[in-house]
């Protein structure tokens, strides 16, 4: 049987139908539609074993055409060219009639003095070089600016600036699962905290080996965060109605959470010691 070259077709000539043909050709090898939260649980896994290989490689498909079939229609060539790149090995356990044998990109080969660069040229010029204009350099950025927005987040919501005990710092999977409990707060529905839980898990895996992760993953970790990063959703109380960029957490009585807060620390913590802030980022009952 002669190899196909759905893959070959897109990254050599990204054209519009090209991309269409190369989703719908991953939708095809994915198999039946998996849900969207068993897809982001085995996207965000950072484990497995050699039987789930099958179903991590559909998972990574199927994110794959959702991310494409979101930028078809505004996307750099380059852009394309990197997802495909990526894809390659997972098509290979899918589909062994493919031609992936032309993808000669790897995809985290810069060594550090790059990145270092990198830095260097962000800080001081505000840019980073045209060479390194690209997805394989700006998605490592990506990965720590979702990162630093999470902590951010959780902690804002949670008031504390740092929590410390006996010298070490409370790291933001404690304080994540101190907001995950919290009676006095009100979560909007559109959010999941397990989710969020595993996209943290995630982030924190790729930061400490300084991986570039997949683009659809990256894209499944916006998604899960922006309903409690940056909803767009208002608040619906009574016969009000709210906007505001913390319309996904409201909170009745500030005194008790902060009571709830520091009791749910004690618990694992004793020796805790915390510097709050001056303000939380809360809707507050007015």
């Amino acid at each position: 049987m002669s190899k196909t070259n759905h893959l070959k077709s897109a990254y050599t000539n990204p054209s519009q139908e090209n991309i269409e043909g190369l989703i719908e050709y991953l939708r095809t090898i994915g198999g039946r539609s998996l849900t969207t939260i068993c897809r982001r649980q085995n996207a965000f896994r950072t484990s497995w074993g050699a039987r789930d290989v099958k179903l991590i490689a559909r998972c990574h498909i199927q994110n794959a055409a959702e991310y494409l079939d979101f930028i078809k229609t505004n996307h750099s060539n380059d852009q394309i060219k990197a997802t495909i790149a990526d894809l390659s090995e997972h098509v290979k356990i899918l589909d062994s009639n493919e031609d992936v044998t032309f993808i000669l990109i790897s995809t985290n080969t810069l060594p550090s003095a790059a990145h270092f660069d990198a830095a260097k040229q962000l800080f001081f010029t505000h840019q980073i070089r045209q060479q390194n204009q690209n997805n394989y350099s700006t998605d490592i950025l990506t990965l720590y600016s979702i990162r630093l927005s999470l902590e951010s987040r959780v902690r804002r919501l949670l008031g504390i600036d740092y929590a410390t005990s006996n010298g070490n710092n409370i790291g933001l999977s404690t304080l994540i699962k101190v907001a995950k409990g919290l009676q006095s707060v009100e979560y909007a529905n559109s959010f999941n905290w397990t989710e969020i839980e595993w996209a943290n898990n995630w982030l924190n895996h790729h930061m400490h080996r300084h991986m570039r992760p997949y683009p659809w993953i990256i894209y499944q970790a916006i998604e899960t965060l922006k309903s409690f990063i940056d909803p767009k959703e208002p608040l619906r109380k009574e016969d009000k109605v709210i906007h505001s960029f913390n319309s996904a957490t409201y909170v009745a009585d500030e005194n008790e959470l902060k009571k709830e807060i520091e009791s749910a620390l004690l618990v694992e913590y004793p020796a805790i010691r915390i510097k709050w802030l001056s303000r939380r980022e809360i809707l507050k009952n007015k």
